[in-house]
């Protein structure tokens, strides 16, 4: 924390409200409890205390977390140095926040070991850190610290743009941490004296090198399989910087390079990628003078200018009709995106027909009105109205076809959706309506209903009920009373809150760790399941292995308790080349082998695959088609293009690498339309007539009409929610389940409800009617691909939503899941196309699936640093938007759906400017930056208030607040405390990283002037926070406190620096 020793008020804004109580919680404990109003009444609320020692450290952790108002608490004990030895997991006692002793709070557990205990060497480091649970207690992940041996680490270097290599490090160069978790699996990292990851060794073998120049910049990520193919550009990672150290330069293993341009403000102003590059387009950035985003789009021509330009915005005319001033010398332009603030949309003529009700309430600084581009060359228009909160409570668009979409909305007091109200133009009859009404429990704010009325002639209604325990995990989803069967899902967990079952009338899911019919497994990946669904009496699941790596290598599938009988039937194996790519797959079918595949790669992309098994032939059936042929094609963004076992003739792409068409080899063709913003709104299945066929891996000419045997299309409104078919409403999709239109005459429609069960991956295992009757059953081989026999599976085609409850697309042979940015082949288990998230997951495959673990995880999602923007009512906060940190298109900064943040909130962009100010100022911020953003486990959460840094072990989330006002730091060099704030935040990241990582050092360090301990974690964080200022050219801080207002240093807090920091000084001075 970077203050003076000094009294300051503390403020904590991870709640709602703050009420320091004058009735005491504790007589003899030191507490900060925090009061959550759940209405304006202030008849409603959530409270947390806080309890600390002595010491300041804290302690127990009271919350209010049940649906009855009940408590958790939560138990830090520290060893005799000050140094965190055993955190307790959540236990629920009763109503009460009262501060209860430790001893009374463990013997609440039925559990003895309900706790993970840290052990630590001399120097403070974290040596062992168990789980939690008897089971548990003797699997520590377990942690060495050494140095490099003399040929253990390749030396790589960058000598004008070219990766060298110089021989390896000399022994005890760098810095060793080697991590065992509890199955003896190893991670081993090698860092350099300025912090930075040289090499990441996993699972023994597979390394992956990071490369920097003199100016301490990564420049290559040199990934495992590098090390056996020296394929530069197929497989490893490149990046070019200009002087002022901005990406300019951006080459992706299997792609084209991406080239970047800056204007005088650091804006980007045009990127072009290398397809891009082959059309002579680039995409231009125009911005106004309070750096909004005004539009986007491509064209012809690069100017050479760096000027800074800011838009102005006339009634008529401009760019494209925008009405928006631009650069000259752009060429042949295209619009993608235009974007109005402050209610300007107004000025435009597209939005006459898009009037919103009159209100007093200003919009300035919202986003009010989009233009948005679909591929087809249709404009999408819509326009939006905010509350005084910054809600959008009033919105109307042109969406894909036209149709006129309006929707009204209404928020709790805590800020949360209340009510929306949508009416859509569907173009026959009148229009249709679909309302959502959202009930919160008044104890601990959670959701508690959602009654959904659909309404096309006639208005159909259901409300689900959502249950939840005493330490706040949902517990039970209760759906309407018609279901007199079927009708409610329960869930239930373990001592770590890790999901052991779900359970509903026809389908039942247990999970094991290191339980259960398979290998125990202790480090968190499940080593088997088993379920039972309406399709058969018995029971039958999976017992899985994984490699070194934590990459799933088979599922043996069996029946039974034991899963002992019936084995084979459907097993699924796999083997991996060194980044994760699939190598090799066998999948059986009712106990015959379908598939037997050997795959090689150029790099990281299919060339051939080897299939030793005959076809099958099932109808339905998900295999590899041998007769098909063997052969693959990418184009220059790594994009798959053919495939001949698919019968996949060719494929075009838009500029933001979504489909356009997907030509078959028999003459059949899927057309897609795409908004520039990435959202699908349309597919259109051509069948062709018999005896046509297209040239393999060759962009055929379009069908004629009089080729076309049938044509059906699916358009997507409502953000995906509503789908027509062929231009009749089909379904609304909700959390959990779907309506479904019939056609009750030729202007209205009739509605059904469908509710899924679904296993703990979200895969839609069975589709159940309102009476409770199982309508569809769909059982999963690992990597997703659907059992195709009768037994297993019944009633295929009833719905397309399935595994990860994605849809699945099977027209022509396609079969593939559409997640939205990619598509998922589950027969080869891979993308087929590049990760947009590659860059945080360097070791892996960009088409990998899931990291190879397909068990565990859904699909990676690395946008872990999050900004909450408080609503205020009356003067006080009363809830939070919640935007995320990550790159959104080319641009880095705050976002929710998918969107870049367009606002003008003071604390939003400050946070956002911070963040991309550490994250380009150099190797270290960098580095800080991208770890925490790139953190799968815990959130960081960032809000404005006092400089701190909170841990909160329940909800798996570091706490930041940061004050972008305060240009107060610690004294530096020069006898000043002035510094810019974002090197503040940066320190605060410090403690947050050291908070993910399990490296807090609690150890004293000094005690202040009035008696107070400040630990050693704020001398490592001062050390660390002085990288961030020799990397952006600011004096280094030498104390981290001084004589209460004074500028005199406290001499106990001088800060130590390594050697290694005064030489980057000393270099940055030559």
């Amino acid at each position: 924390m970077s203050t003076n020793i000094r009294d300051k008020a503390f403020i904590s804004l991870a709640s709602v409200l703050v009420s320091l109580s004058v009735f005491s919680q504790s007589t003899d404990q030191n507490y900060l409890m925090e009061t959550t109003m759940l209405d304006a009444n202030s008849n409603n609320k959530m409270k947390s205390v806080q309890y600390y020692n002595g010491l300041g450290y804290p302690t127990v952790t009271v919350s209010t977390t049940g649906d009855g108002g009940q408590t958790s608490y939560t138990l830090i004990t520290y060893d005799a140095l000050g140094r965190e030895a055993c955190k307790y997991v959540p236990v629920s006692k009763d109503n009460s926040i009262l501060y209860k002793a430790s001893g009374t709070i463990v013997t609440s557990y039925n559990d003895n070991t309900s706790y993970s205990q840290t052990l630590y060497d001399a120097l403070d480091r974290p040596i062992s850190v168990t789980t939690p649970g008897a089971t548990f207690a003797s699997k520590p992940n377990r942690m060495e610290y050494a140095a490099n041996a003399a040929n253990e680490v390749i030396c790589y270097g960058v000598s004008s743009n070219t990766l060298t290599q110089n021989g390896y490090y000399p022994a005890n160069s760098l810095t060793k941490e080697t991590t065992t978790d509890p199955d003896g699996k190893k991670v081993e990292t090698f860092k350099d004296l300025l912090g930075n990851t040289v090499m990441q060794r996993t699972g023994g073998s597979l390394c992956t090198y990071y490369v920097y120049d003199n100016l301490n910049l990564l420049r290559f990520v040199l990934p495992p399989k590098y090390q056996t193919d020296k394929n530069l550009a197929a497989t490893c990672y490149e990046y070019h910087y200009d002087k002022r150290g901005r990406i300019i330069y951006k080459k992706l293993p299997g792609s084209g390079f991406v080239e970047f341009w800056y204007d005088n403000a650091d804006r980007m102003i045009f990127m072009q990628d290398a397809e891009m590059r082959n059309a002579n387009k680039f995409r231009f950035y125009v911005y106004d003078k309070f750096n909004h985003l005004v539009v986007q789009g491509l064209c012809s021509s690069l100017p050479s200018s760096t000027a800074v330009f800011n838009a102005t915005l006339a009634a008529s005319g401009g760019l494209l009709s925008t009405g928006y001033s631009y650069p000259s010398g752009l060429g042949t332009v295209e619009l993608e995106i235009a974007n109005y603030y402050d209610g300007n949309q107004s000025k435009n003529s597209r939005f006459t027909s898009l009037t919103l009700p009159n209100t007093s309430v200003s919009q300035k600084g919202q986003l009010t009105g989009v233009v948005t581009a679909a591929t087809d060359g249709e404009l999408l228009v819509q326009a939006m109205q905010y509350d005084i909160y910054g809600n959008v409570v009033n919105s109307k668009a042109k969406d894909i076809g036209g149709r006129i979409v309006s929707n009204t909305s209404c928020y709790t007091f805590t800020n949360q959706l209340d009510k929306s109200t949508t009416t859509i133009d569907v173009k026959y009859g009148g229009s249709m309506t679909v309302i959502d009404d959202i009930g919160y429990n008044m104890n601990n704010g959670q959701k508690s209903s959602d009654a959904i009325t659909v309404n096309h002639g006639t208005a159909k209604s259901a409300t689900i009920n959502y249950k939840h325990d005493d330490l706040g995990r949902l517990s039970k989803v209760l759906r309407p009373s018609s279901l007199s069967t079927n009708g409610s899902v329960s869930y239930a967990y373990d001592l770590r809150s890790w999901m052991t079952g779900i359970t509903t009338s026809t389908y039942i899911e247990e999970l094991f760790y290191a339980d259960g019919p398979g290998t125990k497994l202790y480090n968190g990946n499940i080593s088997s399941i088993r379920w039972k669904d309406n399709s058969q009496s018995s029971k039958r699941g999976y017992k899985f292995t994984y490699d070194t790596a934590n990459r799933l290598t088979s599922g043996a599938y069996g029946e039974g308790d034991a899963l002992s009988s019936n084995t084979g039937r459907y097993n699924e194996s796999m083997s991996y080349d060194a980044n994760g790519n699939v190598t090799s797959l066998t999948r059986y079918g009712k106990g015959t082998l379908m598939d037997n595949l050997t795959i090689a790669y150029t790099g990281n992309q299919p060339t051939s695959v080897s299939e030793s098994a005959s076809d099958n032939n099932t109808s339905g059936s998900f295999e590899y088609k041998k007769a098909n042929g063997s052969g693959y094609k990418f184009n220059t963004n790594g994009a798959l293009v053919a495939d001949k076992s698919r019968g996949i003739a060719y494929i075009t792409y838009d500029y933001n690498n979504n489909p356009k068409q997907i030509y078959f080899t028999n003459g059949s063709v899927t057309k897609y339309v795409y908004s520039a913003s990435g959202q699908k709104l349309r597919a259109v299945h051509y069948t062709a007539k018999p005896n046509i066929s297209r040239t393999w891996g060759v962009k055929p000419a379009e069908l004629a009409m009089a080729q076309i045997l049938q044509a059906d299309s699916t358009d997507y409104l409502m953000g995906g929610s509503l789908t027509m078919k062929n231009g009749k409403v089909d379904k609304y999709l909700f959390e959990g389940g779907y309506a479904q239109a019939s056609v009750a005459s030729s202007t209205t429609d009739n509605f059904a409800f469908y509710f899924y069960n679904q296993d703990h991956l979200g895969n839609i295992r069975e589709v159940v009617n309102e009476s409770g009757a199982v309508k569809q059953v769909t059982n999963y081989y690992p990597f997703g691909a659907p059992y195709a026999d009768a037994s297993a599976s019944t009633n295929s085609d009833f719905q397309p939503y399935k595994y990860n409850g994605k849809e699945l697309d099977k027209m022509h042979g396609l079969n593939t899941y559409d997640y939205g940015a990619r598509q998922h082949d589950p027969i080869l288990a891979r993308w087929d196309r590049i990760d947009p998230l590659a860059e945080k997951y360097y070791s892996v495959s960009p088409y990998a699936y899931c990291a190879n673990n397909p068990i565990k995880y859904i699909d990676i999602n690395g946008d872990s640093i999050f900004c909450d923007i408080p609503t205020i009512v009356d003067g006080e906060v009363t809830g939070y938007t919640r935007y995320s940190y990550g790159k959104y298109g080319d641009t880095y900064g705050f976002g929710r759906n998918g969107e870049l943040y367009q606002g003008n909130n003071k604390t939003i962009c400050a946070i956002s400017d911070a963040l991309n100010r550490l994250l380009y100022g150099g190797a270290y911020g960098n580095g800080l930056v991208s770890s925490l953003a790139g953190e799968s486990e815990i959130d960081v959460q960032i809000s404005y208030g006092y400089n701190k840094t909170t841990y909160k072990e329940g909800a798996r989330c570091v706490q930041v607040s940061w004050d972008m006002d305060d240009n107060v730091g610690g004294l530096d060099v020069n006898g000043n405390v002035y510094v810019d704030s974002f090197v503040n935040l940066g320190h605060e990241l410090i403690h947050a990283q050291n908070y993910v990582e399990g490296t807090v050092n609690r150890t004293p360090w000094f005690s202040n002037t009035k008696g107070g301990m400040i630990p050693y974690e704020e001398h490592v964080a001062c050390v660390r926070e002085n990288f961030i200022r020799v990397e952006n050219g600011i004096p280094l801080r030498k104390y981290y406190a001084t004589y209460g207002d004074s500028h005199k240093g406290y001499p106990p807090s001088i800060i130590e620096n390594p050697r290694c920091l005064m030489n980057m000084v000393n270099n940055r001075k030559r």
